[in-house]
Parts: C-alpha cells; sequence; structure tokens
C-alpha cells in the first residue's frame, strides 16, 4: 500500500493548485510539474546521505502527503468557496462523433495501461541499464555512480528511472515501472490539447489533437515500457504549453513564467540526452519574445531560465563531470562527423524514410533503391560511417504482424507521417488557416525539432523511437488543420482511421502482446523478461538455482560487451535469495576507479557469473582472477559460466 503515497501527493498538489485556478487542465500539466521536481528533490537530498532505503523513503513521501493533506484542509478551511469553473475550460462535448472518439481514446489509453501493469519490463534498454542501474542504486542505497561493465547505467539522464526507483522501494516489486511511460502518454494527450486551445482551436480541434497524439503507434508500444521517449515527449510539451502561456500574455509574472519554462525544460534534460534538440527552437522562440518584450531586461528570465535547469540536472552533471569530466557523461559516436546542406538533406530524406518501411517487399526496396539514386544526385554516401551509426542504411521491413511493426525501436509511424505531408500542403496553400495567430510560429518551432534533430545526430535504424517527441510536438497543429476542412466529415473520417488503425499496435506489440498465442495472460512473468532473448531463460536459471545451491551470496558479475543483467535481479529476488551484494568485477572502462571506494573495494565475491554469449564478444576460459584470488569454472552452458572460488 506504501505505493499510493506518491499518487496521494500528486492529487493534494492538483487540490491545491486547482483551487484558486479555473482550468483543470492546466492545473493538471502543472502539477505534474511540481510533482516531477518533487522526485528530484527527494532523489538528491536522501543520496546525500545514502538513505535510497525503504524507510527514508516512506517516512518522506508520508511526511510530504501529511503536509500537503494539512496544507489542503486549511486553505479549505480558509476559503471554503469553490471557485466557480471558467466556461472556457469547460469542454461542452455534445457532437456524438466527438463523444465516440474521446471513447476511443480512452479505449487505446485503458488497454495500454493494462499491458502495462500486467507485463513486467522486458526492452532491451532496460534488461541492459534502465532498471539494472536501479537495482545497483536500491542495493548501493545511493544513486552514486558504481563500477559497471557498461557505462551507460551511469552517464544516462536518469529521471525516469528516479521515478521508478521510488515505485520500486515503495511496492517491493517492478510491477508499476512501466506506468511511467504511460502516465507520460495521458499527459502528452492532455497537454497538447491545451497546446491547441493556445492556439485557437476549438473543442472539434482540441480532440482531433488528442487523437492524433494518442494513436502514434511508436507512442502506443512505448506507453507499457520503461524506455523514456514519452516521459521527454510530456516535460517538451509542457515547455510548448508554459512557452504559449507566457507569449500569450496570459500573466505578466515574469518569474512565475520563467520557472514554469525552466522547470520543464530541466526536466525534460534529466529525462533524456535528445531532449536538447527538441528544448532548443522553443527557448529560441522564448528568448526572441522576452527581448522584444523586456528588451535590455531580458537576463531576468534567461537568468531564472538557466538557473533552475542547471539546478535540477546539477547532481547527475557534477556525477557525471567527477568520473567522465563531462557533465554529458562517456563520449559517444552517435554525432554527425561532418556537416553541410547536402548532409543534413541525407540524414533527413533517410529519418524520413524510417517511417516508410513496410512488410511489403517490392515497396521497400523501390524506396531504398530511388533514395540510394538522390544520394548520388546530393554527392553523399548512403552509408557514409560519419553520419551513419548503423553499419548500412535500408528502408525498414523487419519484423511484422499481420503487416504491422511492433516493435518499440523501430516501429515507424506511416499514416501519421502521411498526414503530417497532407496537413502541411493544406496549411500552405489555405490563406487564412496559415495567417491563424501563432500556429506558423508554433509549427516552425516543432518542425525545427527534427531538422535539428537530423543536422546533428547520426542515422540509425532505432532514430524512429527518438522522433516521439516531434510527433507528439506536431499533434496540436495536425489536429488544427483537420479542424479547419470545409468538409468535416472528411477530418472525422480521417481521426477514426487513426483509432482503427492503431489498434494493431495496441493488441500485437511484439514484446506484450495480449492477442497473440503467447501474450501477457498466459506467460508467465519470468518467462516475459526474456521475450527478447528466450533461449536465455534456462541459462539464467540454471545459474542462479547453481549459485543458491552453494549458499553463495556475494555475486560478481563479468559481463564483457553484454550487459543483460536485469534478470538476475528478478530471479534472486523470486527465490527470495537474500543477496549481500552483487558487483562487477574486472571492470575495464573508466569506471573501474571505483572499486577503490571503500564501499567497492572490500568487495569478495564467492562465485563469479561469466557472460559468455556472441554479444560479449568473450571466449570461454577455465578460470578468471579477482583480487589475487583464483576462481575456476564450476558450471558451463552455452551462454553462461559460473566460476567458484
Amino acid at each position: 500500500m506504501s505505493i499510493i503515497l506518491p499518487l496521494i501527493s500528486l492529487i493534494a498538489i492538483f487540490l491545491l493548485i486547482n483551487k484558486s485556478r479555473n482550468h483543470w487542465r492546466e492545473s493538471l500539466i502543472l502539477t505534474s510539474t511540481y510533482w516531477g521536481i518533487l522526485i528530484v528533490a527527494i532523489t538528491e537530498s536522501l543520496n546525500i546521505f545514502q538513505l535510497i532505503n525503504f524507510g527514508s523513503v516512506l517516512i518522506t513521501w508520508a511526511s510530504i502527503c501529511i503536509i500537503l493533506i494539512y496544507m489542503c484542509f486549511r486553505l479549505n478551511y480558509q476559503n471554503p468557496k469553490i471557485l466557480d469553473k471558467n466556461k472556457s475550460d469547460q469542454v461542452n462535448i455534445q457532437i456524438p462523433s466527438l463523444i465516440n472518439l474521446l471513447f476511443g481514446i480512452g479505449f487505446v489509453v485503458a488497454t495500454v495501461g493494462l499491458i502495462a501493469i500486467i507485463a513486467p519490463p522486458n526492452n532491451w534498454d532496460s534488461m541492459d541499464y534502465h532498471m539494472s542501474r536501479v537495482a545497483h542504486w536500491i542495493q548501493n542505497h545511493s544513486i552514486a555512480h558504481y563500477p559497471t561493465n557498461y557505462t551507460p547505467q551511469l552517464y544516462q539522464n536518469p529521471w525516469s528511472e528516479f521515478v521508478i526507483l521510488h515505485f520500486q522501494i515503495l511496492s517491493g516489486g517492478d510491477y508499476f515501472a512501466d506506468l511511467v511511460q504511460w502516465f507520460s502518454m495521458i499527459g502528452c494527450i492532455i497537454a497538447v490539447s491545451l497546446i491547441a486551445k493556445k492556439l485557437g482551436a476549438d473543442v472539434r480541434g482540441q480532440v482531433f489533437s488528442a487523437v492524433v497524439t494518442a494513436t502514434i503507434p511508436m507512442g502506443i508500444l512505448q506507453a507499457s515500457s520503461t524506455q523514456n521517449d514519452y516521459v521527454l515527449s510530456f516535460w517538451v510539451v509542457c515547455l510548448a504549453y508554459y512557452l504559449l502561456s507566457a507569449i500569450q500574455g496570459e500573466t505578466s509574472d515574469i518569474l512565475m513564467n520563467s520557472f514554469k519554462i525552466g522547470s520543464s525544460t530541466g526536466l525534460a534534460i534529466l529525462s533524456k540526452g535528445t531532449a536538447y534538440f527538441y528544448i532548443f527552437p522553443f527557448l529560441i522562440w522564448f528568448s526572441l519574445f522576452q527581448i522584444k518584450r523586456l528588451r535590455w531586461k531580458v537576463w531576468k528570465p534567461a537568468l531564472i531560465v538557466g538557473s533552475i535547469s542547471l539546478l535540477l540536472n546539477l547532481g547527475h552533471y557534477l556525477r557525471n563531470y567527477n568520473l567522465f569530466a563531462s557533465p554529458l557523461g562517456e563520449p559517444g559516436n552517435y554525432s554527425n562527423e561532418v556537416y553541410g546542406i547536402n548532409i543534413l538533406f541525407s540524414n533527413v530524406l533517410r529519418n524520413i524514410a524510417l517511417h516508410i518501411g513496410t512488410p511489403v517487399g517490392l515497396w521497400n526496396g523501390i524506396a531504398n533503391r530511388l533514395i540510394q539514386i538522390i544520394h548520388i544526385f546530393i554527392g553523399v554516401d548512403v552509408n557514409d560511417p560519419r553520419i551513419t551509426f548503423s553499419k548500412t542504411f535500408f528502408v525498414p521491413g523487419g519484423w511484422s504482424t499481420i503487416g504491422i511493426s511492433g516493435n518499440e525501436n523501430s516501429a515507424g509511424n506511416l499514416v501519421h507521417l502521411v498526414l503530417i505531408i497532407t496537413c502541411i500542403t493544406i496549411f500552405m496553400t489555405r490563406k487564412e488557416i496559415r495567417k491563424q495567430r501563432y500556429l506558423f510560429d508554433y509549427f516552425i518551432a516543432a518542425l525545427s525539432t527534427f531538422i535539428i534533430f537530423c543536422y546533428f545526430v547520426k542515422w540509425q535504424a532505432w532514430n524512429s523511437r527518438l522522433h516521439l517527441p516531434f510527433f507528439v510536438l506536431l499533434s496540436p497543429f495536425l489536429g488544427i488543420v483537420l479542424s479547419k476542412l470545409e468538409k468535416q466529415r472528411i477530418a472525422i473520417i480521417i481521426v477514426t482511421f487513426l483509432l482503427i488503425s492503431s489498434l494493431p499496435w495496441v493488441f500485437l506489440n511484439r514484446f506484450r502482446p495480449i492477442i497473440d498465442s503467447n501474450n501477457i495472460f498466459q506467460v508467465s512473468r519470468i518467462e516475459q523478461y526474456f521475450t527478447n532473448r528466450p533461449y536465455l531463460k534456462t541459462t539464467y536459471a540454471g545459474a542462479v538455482e547453481f549459485l543458491n545451491s552453494k549458499k553463495c551470496s556475494n555475486i560478481g558479475l563479468s559481463m564483457g560487451n553484454d550487459p543483460w543483467e536485469y534478470p538476475f535481479w528478478v530471479l534472486w529476488r523470486q527465490n527470495n535469495q537474500e543477496i549481500v551484494k552483487i558487483q562487477h568485477i574486472n571492470v575495464t572502462n573508466i569506471s573501474a576507479v571505483l572499486e577503490k571506494e571503500d564501499y567497492y573495494k572490500d568487495f569478495e565475491p564467492c562465485g563469479i557469473i561469466s557472460m559468455e554469449t556472441k554479444k560479449s564478444k568473450r571466449s570461454k576460459y577455465q578460470k578468471i582472477n579477482f583480487k589475487g584470488k583464483t576462481y575456476l569454472r564450476a558450471w558451463d552452458s552455452p551462454d553462461l559460466g559460473i566460476f567458484i572460488k
């Protein structure tokens, strides 16, 4: 029951904010922002004293709930009169077609939420670092960096995992881990409808915008996972909404406007590294607005936004800087090495191609060949390693279910891409839409995010998941353009088609299906952790059983290049085995220096698990040396070896 404490605090903050406001949707967005800051404050504060444990987290949340509930009762006592709600926020929907659309959104969201609760985290990145880092944090009672064979566990932006950390400590398991992305999906749907309203949309346009967001295939697939692209999308659309509110002059409070923008900016950055590409155009827009309005006093909001953003990320920046000598962590090879107009055109074209793939091989082949021919004309090698992270460019078709890609790492948004192209064409040819105040500026800002992304980031086959914030940001624009069509029946047909066409992604998620023969209701939870690599289940279970039989409680991990470790934590938790410590050993990267710290230097494993998969790029051997002691192979499998001292 402890898991309800963060939810109670969220509700209490909402009641406090909504008490003095007339817009429940705006109150909900602002509540989420305050709650997001609260997560950071609690986590970083407890980390200072290495008190990230059940008792400390429980007491902290309980105390916060008591304070917030007291404030709610106190405020209600002092001002019992409830404010009349502004009619402009009472979305009075009486059109049957719009009501049906809202029911459709509700069905999609509810079904994805069911998947998020029933299915365990089983995304590949979750096994590598999203969930593994949380397990290490809980064991270490700290979010400080630790020695690991896979440094993304350390330097990747951690806000999503902060929330999972609290959920997991309070609940004693990972049943609520996927809900972080699901709540972000709901937040995006609400925030997008608000942005549409700010841009002049009527009720129809707001509902259309919400439908467009709720039916993004990549969003549907990710919303039941522990990836963090939907979390980033939420903070970016919060930033866009706060920016529009400030520009439209609803309040001249520079401090409050700057605080909201700084908070959403900081939380976006703390959630994912790609945030910089998506927030930059909106911060430029905000800066130009403030320069026009404040002239030489523009430094005030700039200082507030920058300070709050930095403060929210300060802890993570310092941890990265102390280990990697850079606040961004370990340098990667994801950035383009050459630049130019032709390079930009190449990356834009190839990133768009990620959303046009189908199971029809003929179509993919024609599109692939056409793009290669275009690259010959622009003088760019389509597989140039300086702008290509994956070895070879291709138009993805990939795995499919009845013709629909259910892979949350690489699924494309073909229908939405076609809708974007169509709506841009309508927008450019309809003067009355184009002249709508703020809509053009917003469209340029949203479109710029994709251009900036393509300019700086190498093409790779998994970039489509990183495009999710772009599709979410464009949803209000698409909803408004559809609502301005002269024949609204056509618009209704289009958004209804979006809902219907989204169902395969809802039901046939490759890793968490609900109507497949191996659906989440029939397959055991343990098996579902291994959906990406089912052949490892027996091996992992055998390794854990062997170490349990030896009553080995200090486990060393020798992972090589294959850091797929989270299932080990799950299996030990299932067996109720009290693990004194699990630690990476013989680390060869920069985090090896952390093995000398007090908490790690005295670690002496009784058994070592050695990863010997093809991905690990390691050969089998008969012994392992660690800290002058020899460990001999005592258990063997095709993918793992266990060594005993």
